[in-house]
This record gives C-alpha cells, sequence and structure tokens, in this order.
C-alpha cells in the first residue's frame, strides 16, 4: 500500500501544474484583450469623429502637370494634421496643374495649384501653365481691324501678314520710288490670349504642351471651351519660339500686321512668295508706270 501511495504523488503534482498554467494562460488572454480594445477604441472608436478628408498625392506630381483622378486620393486624418489650405474632396483638385511639385502621401495644397479655366481670379496668372514647350507668350498690339475684324479669339490659329513701306530704285538707277511689300511672315501661330481671355486647352498627351511635338508648326491644340469676340481688346498674344518673338518685334515696329484665321483643324503650312505694289499694277500699262517698275 505504502507503494501505491507514493506513485500518486507525482500525477497530483502535475494536476496542480497543468491547473497553474491554465489559470495563468486565461489572465494574460484577458490582459491581451482588454489592451487590444483599448487601443481600437483609441484609433478608431474616440478619434473617428475628428478625423477630416483630405486630398493626397497618390504619386509625386511634377511641377505644371495638370492633376488627373488617377493622381490624388481622399483619406481621413486627425483634424489637428489636416493642413488648413487642403482640398476635401477630387473635384475641387482634378483639371487643375500644379505650381509646384507634390510627392507621394503629400497634402494638396490651394497654394500649389491653378485653376486653367472659369472665372477666378487664378485664370489671370495662369498664362504660363498653357504656353506650349519650347514657346513663349508674345503680345503684340491689337486693333479691330487688324485682328479679323475683331473676331479672333483664344485657340485658334493665325497666319501673321506684315505690310512694309520701303523704297525701290527706280529704273534710271538713282531715283527712289516708295512702294509696299507684303510677306507671309509666319503662318499656323496659336493665339494663347486676347486681352485678359487665356485659351482653355485640352489636356491630352499629344497636346498638352509637354510632349515632343508641343508647340511644333505643323500641330494644333484643341480648345476645351469658347471665349466671346472681343473688340476692345488692345492685345493679341502669340505662342511664338524665341527667335519668332524677334522677327515679330521687328516687324511691328517696321511695318503694319495683319492675322489671317486659319479655319479649324487647317495646319498645313505653304511657301508665300512676298508681293510689292508694283507686281499690282497691269503689264499692259502705258508710261510712265512702266517707268517705275
Amino acid at each position: 500500500m505504502s507503494q501505491n501511495a507514493g506513485a500518486l504523488t507525482p500525477s497530483r503534482g502535475n494536476r496542480r501544474f497543468i491547473i497553474l498554467a491554465i489559470v495563468l494562460g486565461m489572465m494574460g488572454a484577458g490582459l491581451v484583450y482588454v489592451a487590444t480594445s483599448r487601443t481600437s477604441d483609441s484609433d478608431s472608436g474616440g478619434g473617428s469623429a475628428a478625423d477630416t478628408a483630405v486630398v493626397i498625392a497618390k504619386a509625386d506630381i511634377p511641377a505644371r502637370t495638370v492633376v488627373t483622378q488617377s493622381m490624388v486620393e481622399v483619406k481621413l486624418v486627425p483634424a489637428e494634421n489636416a493642413a488648413p489650405l487642403a482640398f476635401s474632396s477630387l473635384d475641387q483638385v482634378v483639371g487643375q496643374a500644379t505650381r509646384f511639385p507634390v510627392t507621394v502621401g503629400e497634402q494638396v495644397l490651394s497654394s500649389k495649384v491653378v485653376a486653367l479655366s472659369g472665372n477666378s481670379a487664378a485664370v489671370s496668372r495662369s498664362l504660363s501653365f498653357v504656353i506650349p514647350e519650347g514657346r513663349r507668350a508674345f503680345a503684340i498690339t491689337a486693333t479691330e481691324v487688324f485682328g479679323a475684324g475683331g473676331l479672333v479669339l483664344p485657340g485658334d490659329y493665325v497666319d501673321i501678314v506684315v505690310l512694309y513701306d520701303v523704297q525701290f530704285r527706280g529704273s534710271n538707277g538713282v531715283e527712289t520710288v516708295e512702294s509696299y511689300v507684303v510677306q507671309h511672315l509666319m503662318q499656323n501661330i496659336e493665339v494663347l490670349a486676347v486681352a485678359q481671355a487665356i485659351v482653355d486647352v485640352v489636356e491630352t498627351p499629344a497636346s498638352g504642351g509637354t510632349g515632343s511635338n508641343a508647340g511644333a508648326s505643323d500641330t494644333q491644340r484643341v480648345r476645351n471651351s469658347e471665349a466671346k469676340p472681343n473688340h476692345e481688346a488692345v492685345t493679341v498674344t502669340l505662342a511664338l519660339t524665341p527667335e519668332e518673338s524677334q522677327r515679330i518685334y521687328l516687324a511691328e515696329a517696321n511695318g503694319r500686321i495683319r492675322l489671317a484665321v486659319r479655319p479649324y483643324g487647317d495646319n498645313e503650312t505653304l511657301p508665300v512668295d512676298y508681293q510689292t505694289k508694283l507686281e499690282l499694277i497691269p503689264q499692259n500699262l502705258p508710261n510712265p508706270f512702266q517707268a517705275l517698275r
């Protein structure tokens, strides 16, 4: 009997150990549950009421880029982390152009974008965002007569015709005769603005002003909206290369400029010879007209 009683002693010890382990395990699980519940409550329960919707960049957005819906998203952040100038919805951002780079995860601020259409005050400052790559916005003086009867609109494409008052040497080689020379100075030039109205173009990979062909003489961008004719406009702003800017500046100072509006979609440029007033005189007229030739 003494041997049997001794054999039962280790079994009772094992039971006590197992019971103690179970109790400690249950206490640990309870502590973990309580801690987890408190963390969840602090993250989603108490703070959710104060969260604020802000527009976040999903990827790096370079400067001078039109914001598309795939570039941004709306996230909820604690109210104290929301920037005062942050947008709260995608509609407020999509379609605007970035003035400065926006990094991924950064809140999109109203100070970093500018509107390209509409009647907001920002539009008057957005000319630099619609100039094709490689071109410059160059303004020339406008009058109703000079600008196709005051009907030139932002987004039109025009030919630039210049009339010069020059002197020709007479038939005797000594006398000079005053006459006029007219020249097609440039063709297929985009009108960026008329007075303060700026072109609103459709931004596409082929016409967005950032591609390799942007600003090329054989391409045309499509405008997104139609401006109204302005008969009181005093300036017309053209998209010109630096060299073209110099040429038209000289032409404006030494001649009279007219703009010939091209049909929509006509981007063909053709060689056009200059003409003089003398060429308007019929060949069979008697002297003294022939002597002036």
